[in-house]
């Protein structure tokens, strides 16, 4: 099992964008399970890199069936969450 390092930041907008008990919440709490299973190989399938630096690569993942992504990185055995948002793209 990994540990799941929550942030400030991933709590303030988790009451906003996905307040406990609704179908975003479900589904955040789904992915939140893989980011924290051994089994699930990191950064999950269809995660984009957010921020690359020489020093750390913050994930974005798509929360399925939502408008939302959880933005993480890993730094095993711990992954920090550290925000939780709308998705967004420029055209």
């Amino acid at each position: 099992m990994r540990i799941l390092d929550l942030t400030k930041r991933f709590s303030a907008n988790r009451r906003i964008y996905a307040p406990h008990g609704s179908p975003e919440d479900t589904a955040m709490r789904r992915e939140l399970g893989r980011l924290a299973s051994e089994r699930s190989v990191l950064p999950l399938p269809g995660d984009e890199d957010a921020l690359r630096t020489p020093f750390v690569v913050i994930w974005a993942h798509p929360i399925p069936g939502t408008n939302l992504v959880l933005t993480y990185e890993v730094a095993l055995p711990t992954v920090v969450v550290h925000d939780v948002r709308p998705a967004w793209r420029a055209a």
